[in-house]
């Protein structure tokens, strides 16, 4: 009996660290225009624009997401600190829904001589609308400037090293 409750215990855990996973996004590059992840993109010779792109709805997270990478970006150049000289925040929904087909039915009624076939479509279901998806997408875009100033002179400035230390995982 001792051991039915473990393996029930375990199997609970395993079940509990997959739905945490799977609610979490992965923090990279993004492979294409319409996946999540980041981009970043040089304006001038220090100044990057830095986007990071959730398919869901949750600002704060995609600026923390967003910062990550304009410290990490920062570092990958060799700078110390970065500031942000602008922001935007763009939430998107798009609903979608979609009628599949009706079903084809085929009956066959056979008697004592013959047997005779037919064909028609599946009777329309008063009850069923059709599959309707919500996708939700939410776009963080920061304009930062690489530089190596002292980032405890101005409050505008981010000591690269901490941000990407603090939203790390």
């Amino acid at each position: 009996m001792g051991t039915h409750h473990l393996k029930l215990a375990l199997a609970a855990g395993g079940l509990m660290l997959m739905s945490a996973c799977a609610s979490t996004q992965t923090y990279r590059e993004a492979p294409g225009s319409r996946s999540s992840g980041y981009t970043d993109t040089q304006i001038e010779a220090n100044r990057y624009q830095v986007g990071y792109r959730l398919n869901k709805d949750n600002v704060a997270e995609a600026q923390s997401l967003a910062l990550r990478r304009a410290a990490q970006l920062t570092l990958e150049k060799g700078f110390d600190t970065f500031e942000v000289v602008s922001q935007s925040t763009n939430r998107d929904s798009e609903r979608t829904e979609r009628y599949p087909s009706r079903d084809t039915v085929v009956e066959r009624d056979c008697g004592l001589l013959a047997c005779t076939t037919s064909v028609s479509r599946a009777p329309n279901d008063p009850f069923y609308d059709g599959i309707e998806t919500e996708r939700n997408t939410t776009v963080v875009v920061l304009e930062i400037v690489l530089s190596d100033k002292d980032a405890s002179v101005s409050p505008s400035l981010y000591n690269a090293s901490e941000v990407f230390a603090n939203l790390s995982d």
